[in-house]
């Protein structure tokens, strides 16, 4: 849900909740120069796609994760293999020592009880996260 153009100052919503197959995915790290006016940077991102059912090489859905990294991508990289572990290895949904992540301003989308239940139940609560 995306505010009219003339309304840039309303907020869009979260979209509607999609799944798609993990087997499914193809991971791009993308570069670009940005020109700040006092200089200009490499910049990067990461993105999971995934292609239309029946024709895997045309795109039906860009998922950006992460962060832009500045320089260098190795870091989201290493997001990606911590999010690879995790649905393929089974491993933690979270790193040892780490924190949750606080909220931004914008809420979450409401996601359906079935696919809850298949990303292994409810969220991890901070005092949970702290234990691991």
């Amino acid at each position: 849900m995306q505010p009219p153009f003339w309304r840039f100052w309303e907020k869009g919503g979260a979209g509607a909740v999609r799944t798609r197959a993990w087997h499914d995915v193809k991971v791009r790290s993308y570069k670009w120069t940005q020109l700040t006016g006092a200089a200009a940077r490499e910049s990067y991102f990461l993105s999971l796609l995934w292609g239309e059912v029946g024709n895997p090489r045309s795109c039906a859905e860009i998922v950006n994760i992460g962060y832009t990294g500045w320089w260098e991508d190795a870091m989201l990289w290493r997001l990606y293999e911590h999010i690879r572990r995790y649905m393929e290895e089974g491993g933690p949904p979270i790193q040892r020592g780490e924190t949750l992540r606080q909220r931004g301003t914008g809420k979450l989308p409401i996601f359906p009880a079935e696919i809850i239940a298949a990303a292994g139940g409810a969220p991890i609560k901070v005092e949970e996260a702290a234990d691991l």
